[in-house]
């Protein structure tokens, strides 16, 4: 009968405020200070470091770069060759590195997620 009790009262404790799905999206606000155009940041061909700070989740971190999952003990940094993004905190940061000589414009997502809630940044960098 105890173990039954135990049972019934960590079932009933796990239930969560928030059902799978039903997540508040995530609310940002944008100290880059890029132009957003159609869903997309417009980086310039000069490159630079940009931030977001989630301001209702405490420590997001990233989910996928591209179409790709992250496959990597560290979900709070990713570096490529052209672009690193850090998750510290609250914070989001992106660097992009300059445009190289000859090369018009490059494109990547940065999808982040705090658990059962995702969210997706799209870049351009252009000359």
């Amino acid at each position: 009968m105890i173990a039954l009790t135990l049972a019934i009262t960590i079932l009933a404790s796990c239930s969560l405020d928030e059902p799978d799905g039903k997540w508040s999206k995530m609310k940002w606000k944008d100290h880059s200070g890029l132009t957003k155009q159609d869903g997309t940041y417009l980086v310039p061909a000069s490159g630079g470091t940009y931030t977001f700070e989630c301001l209702n989740y405490s420590s997001p971190w990233i989910a996928s770069i591209g179409e790709d999952y992250l496959h990597s003990d560290d979900f709070h940094s990713y570096t490529g060759s052209w672009f690193a993004v850090e998750c510290k905190k609250q914070n989001v940061t992106i660097t992009v590195q300059p445009l190289d000589e000859g090369v018009e414009s490059r494109n990547f997502t940065v999808t982040v997620t705090a658990g059962d809630i995702f969210d997706t940044f799209r870049f351009t960098q252009q000359r």
